[in-house]
């Protein structure tokens, strides 16, 4: 019988269908001969004894590929779930099992009224949300102060834009909060794309004074839901994703996380003398040298709307088959598919969600379209570095009739 090989340049080698059937067929055929002058016993798959030959070569098959599946595992770019932590494991990585949705909102008061760490507010769904900021905040002069919650719950939370308004936690001198734009959505458990993703930045894990060794640290962070370090070590300044970096200096762009453990590991792996670049300030304190304060600039990005737009030839989909739509879209986004999570600081093609609309819906697509906060659709979009793309129902199109 044709079996399974193992090619030390290839790996395993599996043998085609026709070539199991046929070997089944001939050793079907000598069983039943009783003596040499028999007619071949007729394994034509519309007879009964065909049909048992098929069954046979469907079980052979499989096996086989269950092997076969089970021999790409040990390659991480193919590698899956209990597979892929384990080649993780290797790297002294575990899988991050959940982060909350981050938020940033708008809150107003009195000027001088401070908001406190953990401070609960909550959405128009009864989504509660804390304050994540250490420390706390102090509202302005201006009375307006723009900082950061995160879901209590953790998960694939869905905040939308303008939906967080009611204060929990009672502050006198803080009067009203809301959201200008949706949340970051949160996760379950981080998909395989994101883990494979932190793998290959692991590499740089155990150095210092490099962009990949400072990113790869902050993005193992807790709650850090995205991360991207910019670099510009010439002598004038540069514009890079929409931020402006000065001589000798890195920009921080960090999605979720705790203040202090950024500022610890900015700390550790930052070369001396290189500066930093941002609107938000982290502070840490050297308590083994004479309790040295160093304050870091990073940048905290703005949530801001991704919108997709589905152009399909047919004149009409029902309900059920749009939401499926939908959702895959919503699914790959967040790198739940073979698709990593659609991140900071990259080039989003929108060639990439073709295949996740094909797996729910044989309806043709004539284009998919994709922008970012209301800007030109087309092919391709660019993601700042300062802005973190959100994906819901509402920003995606679907067209009929093209």
């Amino acid at each position: 019988m044709p079996e399974l090989k193992f090619d030390p340049n290839s790996g395993v080698i599996v043998p085609t269908t026709r070539e199991v059937r046929e070997d089944l067929a001939g050793k079907f055929q000598d069983a039943f001969r009783t003596n040499e002058n028999d007619p071949d016993l007729n394994v034509d798959p519309a007879s009964p004894m065909g049909q048992v030959v098929d069954l046979v070569t469907a079980e052979v098959e499989a096996k086989n590929a269950e092997v076969a599946f089970l021999a790409n595992q040990y390659n991480p770019a193919v590698a899956t779930g209990s597979f892929l932590d384990a080649l993780a494991n290797l790297y002294g990585l575990k899988r991050k099992l959940s982060e909350p949705t981050v938020v940033s909102c708008i809150c107003t008061g009195l000027k001088g009224t401070t908001i406190p760490y953990g401070a609960v507010v909550q959405d128009t769904q009864g989504n509660q949300l804390r304050h994540t900021v250490a420390g706390g905040v102090t509202i302005p002069s201006n009375g307006v102060i723009d900082t950061t919650f995160a879901t209590v719950e953790h998960g694939a939370i869905e905040i939308g834009a303008g939906t967080v308004t009611k204060i929990v936690t009672v502050v006198a001198g803080w009067d009203t909060v809301t959201n200008a734009s949706a949340g970051v959505t949160g996760r379950d458990v981080e998909p395989d794309g994101e883990l494979l993703n932190r793998m290959k930045q692991s590499y740089a894990i155990n150095a210092n004074g490099t962009v990949a060794n400072m990113q790869a640290n902050l993005a193992a962070l807790d709650g850090v839901l995205d991360c991207v370090v910019l670099e510009n070590y010439t002598n004038e300044p540069q514009v890079q994703y929409g931020i402006t970096l000065t001589a000798h200096s890195v920009a921080v762009c960090i999605v979720g996380g705790d203040d202090e453990a950024i500022a610890k590991t900015i700390f550790e792996r930052k070369s001396a003398g290189c500066g930093t670049v941002g609107e938000h300030q982290v502070t840490y304190v050297d308590t083994e040298h004479f309790n040295a304060t160093y304050t870091y600039k990073i940048v905290r990005p703005t949530a801001v709307p991704f919108n997709i737009e589905v152009d399909f030839f047919d004149e009409d989909m029902d309900e059920i088959t749009q939401a499926q739509v939908k959702a895959a879209l919503i699914s790959d986004f967040l790198g739940e598919l073979e698709n990593a999570r659609v991140k900071l600081a990259t080039t989003v093609f929108a060639s990439r969600f073709y295949r996740c609309v094909q797996n729910v819906t044989t309806s043709p697509i004539k284009q998919i379209q994709v922008g970012i906060n209301s800007g030109a659709l087309g092919a391709s979009v660019d993601v700042p570095a300062d802005e973190s793309p959100t994906l819901s129902e509402d920003t995606i199109e679907l067209k009929f009739g093209s």
